[in-house]
Formats: structure tokens, sequence, C-alpha cells
């Protein structure tokens, strides 16, 4: 084997290691995240959009951005959710177009911490995971 080609492979290998690295370090930091949230009340979300951009650099991370309210007061969160494969993540994201409805649970006492459980759906079009969402609307 050339020294050209083993210094490829071992630059590909490593750059296959850090997707996987990042997407492992993501999927347990929504985790710890989580804890506790199955307790939480319930708010109906509405979908106002959702993206997965293409990563440079890492794992591909698809973004659903919703609204639901607590209390009459709105509120804005994203659901962060990672994936190894693009079209993963694309697949994930069709599933969220503008104005579709789901459930989030809301921190008691901090509204404006909300998190999507698959488990709370009534139905499959949420594929997997859960993430926090943490930004307030105006």
């Amino acid at each position: 084997m050339s020294v050209h080609l083993l210094r490829f492979l071992t630059h590909m290998g490593g750059w296959f290691v850090d997707i996987f690295v990042e997407y492992l370090v993501r999927v347990i930091a929504r985790t710890i995240k989580r804890r506790g949230s199955g307790a939480w009340p319930v708010a109906q979300a509405t979908v106002t959009s959702s993206t997965c951009p293409k990563a440079t650099y890492g794992c591909n991370v698809a973004e659903v951005y919703y609204t639901y309210r607590v209390e009459g007061e709105l509120y804005t969160g994203v659901n962060e959710e990672p994936f190894i494969y693009h079209h993963s993540g694309e697949n994930y994201v069709s599933n969220f177009a503008p104005g579709r409805e789901f459930t989030v649970r809301v921190k008691p006492g901090y509204p404006l911490v909300s998190i999507v459980r698959e488990v709370d759906q009534n139905n499959s079009f949420v594929p997997s995971g859960e993430a926090a969402g943490v930004l307030k609307a105006k």
C-alpha cells in the first residue's frame, strides 16, 4: 500500500470517527436534558419551519422550529435531532410541515423550556428522539 493511499484512508477514517463522536455527544446531551420530563405537563405545539442543512463537518442535525402556548403566553422551541446520514435527517423533517401540530412537554415553573418526546405523540410522524427547546417568543 502506498504512503499516499494510507494517509488518505487514515484521514477519511478520522473524518467518519468525528461524525460518530459528535452524534454520540448530541444523543447523550439530549438524554440528559430530558431526564424527568415525562412528568412535565403537555402543550400542543405547531411547526413553524423545519430544515436539515447538510453538515460540512460532523453529523447532520435536523431542526424543527415550533410555537406553543402556556397560560395564554406564546413560546417558541426547537427540536434538534442528530443524524449520521443526511437523507435520514431530510426524511425526519419531511414529517414536520409548517402548521403540523404535535405534543411537547413543558418544564414546570419554566415554560420557555420544552421537550419533544416520541412517546407523547399519538401518531407515527415523529420517528425518533427528543431535544430541548429554549427560546421564548416576543
